[in-house]
């Protein structure tokens, strides 16, 4: 393929990168589309990647369906097998190409294979997201080809201007968009705590408490938990739907959906707040041990919340596409809050331990 001014993609830009680098390359996304770039960012295409053979559409998108591919450069890029197979589209696809199509951004200092120590590339470290963005603008605008001028089927909102023009359009099921675009903005905020708790850190309280006060602040974490899962079941009340959805044929109210989303991951961040609080709170070296095992009875219930968000998006994204063909739309989705048994176990051990040294 080369470009020619008729050319029309699908995307302006394909964003390649590691898992690892999402936060950076989220805030580039979002300035992206707020520029009326049309980019290829995965959060934004879930419902085109749901079900698809991933490995022949990735191929597509990197090698033939973007006027150009940004390619995030870091130690986790290079040592990640779908980054890998991004990066060998993208590059089959600058073999063919008269000019630049490969744009390469360094996060740190990592060589990507491949790729020639004479091609320019950006320096992140060195450069504001928004330079970076405006020179993405500028790249596309001195470069022969189009993106497809397809209006953009409004899903779930990753941003405020998303959620913006969607309350403005207000679709079909606007309201479980909006629902499940809170839910995703609201967890996202919550990122670093979700990453302190899977490091099992968590900051120190500067209390320090006895054993026996340490056996209080156990059992009120303990019950604190069971009032959360009470708070979850409100908030999937179908009588709180319904206020906020509004019954059928009837619009909902955005402020509720808002709300109730809203309230649904404060409940999420109780959790992990209880984790970090019986890591973080100063005890004993005998009921250290004991706290942190208390903490990881939180570790699952906090995946099922992740999950179940996650398929309330994937599940909403896949609306305005159903929508299309008047096919009836039933989506049935369940939250189970689950005490792992091993986790339990090991608590009750080290409960067991701490008593004996008591006792001695």
């Amino acid at each position: 393929m080369t470009s020619a001014a008729s050319e029309v993609f699908d995307y302006d830009v394909a964003l390649s990168y590691a898992g690892e680098d999402r936060v950076y390359v989220q805030q580039i996304a979002a300035q992206l589309q707020q520029q009326g770039i049309r980019i290829f960012y995965d959060e934004y295409a879930a419902a085109e990647l749901w079900g698809n053979d991933l490995y022949v559409l990735l191929d597509e998108v990197y090698r033939r369906r973007a006027r150009f591919t940004v390619v995030f450069v870091s130690r986790y890029y290079v040592s990640k097998p779908w980054t890998q197979h991004e990066r060998q589209s993208a590059q089959a696809r600058a073999l063919t190409e008269v000019g630049p199509y490969l744009l390469p951004v360094r996060l740190d200092d990592s060589e990507l294979p491949g790729l020639r120590p004479t091609v320019g590339y950006i320096d992140a470290r060195n450069t504001s997201v928004e330079r970076l963005v405006w020179l993405i603008e500028q790249k596309l605008s001195v470069t022969p080809g189009v993106a497809t001028s397809r209006p953009p089927v409004l899903r779930s909102p990753r941003t405020v201007e998303q959620k913006r023009e969607l309350l403005a359009q207000r679709p079909k099921a606007w309201e479980y968009l909006l629902y499940a675009g809170m839910l995703w903005q609201r967890r996202q905020a919550l990122e670093s705590k979700w990453l302190d708790h899977e490091l099992s850190y968590a900051r120190r309280t500067g209390q320090h408490l006895e054993d026996s006060e340490a056996l209080t602040l156990l059992s009120s974490a303990m019950n604190d938990l069971s009032a959360c899962s009470a708070n979850l079941l409100r908030m999937l009340d179908p009588q709180a739907r319904e206020r906020a959805f509004g019954p059928p044929s009837q619009p909902g109210n955005p402020a509720l959906i808002e709300h109730i989303a809203t309230r649904f991951v404060e409940v999420y961040e109780e959790v992990l707040d209880i984790a970090a609080r019986l890591r973080g709170t100063g005890v004993s070296g005998n009921m250290a041990s004991v706290m942190d095992a208390a903490a990881h009875l939180t570790d699952t219930p906090l995946r099922e919340i992740r999950d179940f968000i996650d398929q309330i998006i994937v599940e909403t994204d896949t609306i305005p596409d159903r929508l299309e063909y008047d096919e009836p739309i039933t989506i049935t989705l369940t939250l189970t809050l689950t005490i792992d048994d091993e986790a339990m176990k090991h608590l009750d051990l080290e409960m067991e331990r701490a008593r004996k040294k008591l006792e001695m």
